[in-house]
């Protein structure tokens, strides 16, 4: 069964080795070319990449930010074209979508320190997996820990 992982924040900041938020770089990119190697393909979540270009935004040195900005946008653009490994996930969310993550929000700010970035991600993952569950295992990967605690679970 092909395995899909769509990348949380934590991860792809690493992969871009975005200043201040890249610590883990060294583990992340051998993890991401031993995946590769194995088939894994990979998706990202519209909340990944606002939440990125919000991080890369606050980069305090100005040539850094320009750097990080135009690798991201070159990445992106790469991913649009499908010239890159890694696909969007282009299904926006709809009215009922979003009052049902309203409606979950306060209890996962409460439950799980959780913000709707990553309640939005979330959704977009579960939503993915219950189209794709009999041809996929489609996971999350991510550094944090409440988040990755999800990975593997159909609804949310």
């Amino acid at each position: 069964m092909k395995i899909i992982n769509f990348i949380d924040t934590s991860v792809l900041l690493n992969i871009l080795n975005v200043p201040g938020c890249n610590q883990d770089r060294e583990v992340i990119v051998i993890k991401m070319k031993s995946k590769t190697e194995e088939g894994e393909r990979f998706i990202l979540p519209l909340a990944t990449i606002i939440e990125t270009g919000n991080h890369i935004a606050h980069i305090a040195d100005e040539s850094m930010r320009r750097k990080c900005a135009k690798k991201f946008a070159d990445m992106l653009q790469m991913v649009l074209e499908d010239k890159f490994p890694w696909a969007y996930n282009k299904r926006e969310i709809g009215d009922s979508e979003l009052r049902a993550m309203i409606n979950r929000f306060p209890d996962y700010v409460q439950q799980y320190e959780m913000g709707l970035g990553d309640l939005s991600m979330l959704d977009e993952y579960a939503r993915y997996k219950k189209r794709n569950k009999k041809r996929l295992d489609v996971r999350i990967w991510s550094l944090d820990e409440r988040l990755q605690a999800f990975s593997g679970i159909d609804c949310v």
